[in-house]
């Protein structure tokens, strides 16, 4: 009996985990994606520059299968190939809209911001169930 209840606190404590994780990944990208709105709004460079370098961090942890099935929820592991798709198109655009700021092509950059918020929701109603 108390190695059924240790092992019940054990996955209990590891499906947390998991969910924390995902919670604080997700909390810094929206940190970034608020670091780069600032940006455009007010004028900085900088800000854009560096709220791009924050999401590139974060999603580059999720471009492994593995890592991505452990931060899904157990009920929609099934959606890992959306996931996966949606973070190599972050990526891809995270780097068109550093390559358009770097040139001060501010509105081509803005555009591309709307590209990559329409990737997060996308990636959001599938696994969210909206």
């Amino acid at each position: 009996m108390k190695k059924v209840l240790l092992c019940l606190c054990v996955l209990t404590i590891l499906g947390l985990q998991a969910s924390d994780d995902i919670g604080a990944n997700m909390k810094g990208m929206r940190d970034g994606l608020v670091e780069i709105q600032d940006g455009f709004l007010y004028n900085q460079k900088d800000s854009i520059l560096s709220g791009i370098k924050k999401i590139e961090k974060l999603n580059d942890e999720l471009h492994s299968k593995k890592t991505v099935l452990a931060l899904l929820p157990k009920d929609k592991k099934r959606f890992l190939n959306i996931a996966l798709i949606s973070a190599k198109s972050l990526a891809s655009n995270l780097q068109e809209m550093r390559e358009y700021i770097e040139q001060n092509h501010y509105t081509e950059a803005s555009s591309t911001n709307a590209i990559i918020i329409r990737n997060c929701t996308r990636c959001h109603s599938v696994v969210r169930g909206w």
